[in-house]
């Protein structure tokens, strides 16, 4: 039987550490990662509201093309809207919704690939995200250090292998 995970969050919130971080520990499972799911595209779509909309549909079309093939995956890919959060619930019976926030702050300092000092249509920042954290099964805040966003990986690591 296959299984998502899918890990949401803004850019820089670890959502590809996490990732990377469980393929270590689940046996059978294929990575999408949000970007380079785009780079698949030919970056058709820009990153307005819109078109990250769009994106969002394609990401759960194949996703779900991949899961009714008994392929497990985990995906690390923003949803912005409350919308695709309750599409991904209900079209996958398996699935465990992870969510990382980072205070706006700390994203502006850790900024490696300087997205939001000098990009424009950046979720957080310019495009302003839905927050429910009862959309998601769990919620990790991710203001310290790797290490502290893998101790809380570890831990939902445990719930992960009961599904």
């Amino acid at each position: 039987m296959s299984k998502i995970i899918w890990i949401t969050g803004i850019s820089g919130t670890g959502k590809t550490t996490l990732a990377k971080f469980y393929l270590k520990y689940l046996k059978n499972f294929i990575w999408i990662d949000g970007d380079k799911f785009r780079d698949l595209f030919l970056n058709d779509l820009g990153y307005t509201l819109r078109d990250r909309n769009n994106n969002a549909k394609r990401i759960i079309n194949f996703s779900k093309f991949l899961y009714d093939q008994n392929i497990s995956l985990i995906i690390s890919a923003n949803l912005t809207s409350e919308k695709y959060k309750r599409i991904i619930k209900k079209k996958f019976k398996n699935i465990i919704h992870i969510n990382i926030e980072v205070e706006l702050s700390k994203l502006i300092r850790r900024d490696k690939k300087s997205i939001y000092n000098k990009r424009k249509n950046v979720v957080g920042k310019d495009i302003k995200i839905f927050k429910n954290s009862k959309l998601c099964d769990f919620e990790i805040i991710n203001n310290g250090s790797k290490k502290e966003l893998l101790n809380h990986g570890k831990k939902i690591l445990k719930e992960i292998n009961k599904i």
